[in-house]
């Protein structure tokens, strides 16, 4: 059984144990971006639907679903109403999953209605302040070493060209690693500095260290003192796009549920 398979299986495993349909499941993280190593989980992510009884009810209810298989599968997702709302504060998470390049399962309607009203949802200042986080996050523990763990190097590398990505586009940067370092770093030797290390990630082990190009430390640092300050004179806009568009995917995503479950 390839892991397609496997993935599809759970997949039909937790509708059946949790009473849900669900409407999209991807890749996320390194094999999403497209520098796992060889032993990297396969992180799935799922939104799902419950049938519409369990909305009407006062009690608030467990709204994320995970699941961890001994087969590497690290499964978790948000019902419905929580990925939403979510999408509504520009959840870059949620921003990703619809974007990813592997994609295991997808209603159709559902996606095709969010990318619809994406676009007014987006907000690109709280959203570089999640890639600043990223790289700020990984910096001073790791980069001061002669040698340093690919995983963390690509994590603070990619934080950084999400961050110049935004700055230049205003828009979400490309899931694919690749996609984003063709898009941003303009010098060629720098762009083959990281391919070959992308290529050494993904035929080793996850915690192997490796020597990263003084060249490519420093690139890559002056980039991020810019973002830093960049992102200091940011403040972030904290009213709240309408929830209107929201609302209405929300009602008819739940109405097709009862449809298809209908109350005996």
């Amino acid at each position: 059984m390839d892991k397609r398979e496997a993935v599809l299986g759970h997949l039909k495993e937790v509708e059946r144990e949790h009473r849900v349909r669900v409407l999209l499941a991807v890749e996320s993280g390194s094999r999403a971006w497209g520098f796992e190593s060889e032993n990297s989980d396969w992180d799935v992510r799922i939104v799902y639907v419950h049938r519409p009884e369990w909305y009407l009810s006062v009690e608030r209810r467990r709204d994320v679903i995970e699941k961890m298989y001994d087969d590497g599968v690290d499964l978790s997702g948000w019902d419905l109403k929580k990925a939403l709302s979510l999408f509504r504060q520009s959840n870059p998470s949620f921003l990703e999953w619809i974007h990813s390049p592997i994609v295991y399962l997808a209603d159709d309607g559902f996606v095709r209605r969010i990318r619809e009203v994406e676009a007014g949802y987006f907000n690109p200042v709280r959203m570089m302040y999640h890639y600043n986080h990223i790289y700020l996050t990984h910096e001073g523990r790791y980069l001061q070493r002669d040698k340093c763990k690919m995983k963390v190097f690509f994590y603070y590398l990619r934080g950084v060209l999400g961050c110049m990505w935004i700055d230049r586009n205003g828009t979400l940067p490309p899931v694919a690693f690749r996609e984003l370092v063709e898009a941003t770093v303009e010098d060629a030797g720098l762009r083959d500095k990281i391919d070959k290390l992308i290529q050494m990630k993904k035929s080793g082990k996850e915690c192997d260290m490796h020597m990263v190009d003084s060249a490519l430390i420093d690139y890559v640092q002056r980039w991020a003192e810019h973002y830093n300050g960049r992102v200091g004179t940011f403040r972030p806009e904290m009213i709240q796009a309408p929830a209107e568009a929201l609302d209405a995917i929300l009602y008819d995503v739940v109405a097709e549920q009862f449809k298809q479950h209908p109350y005996d």
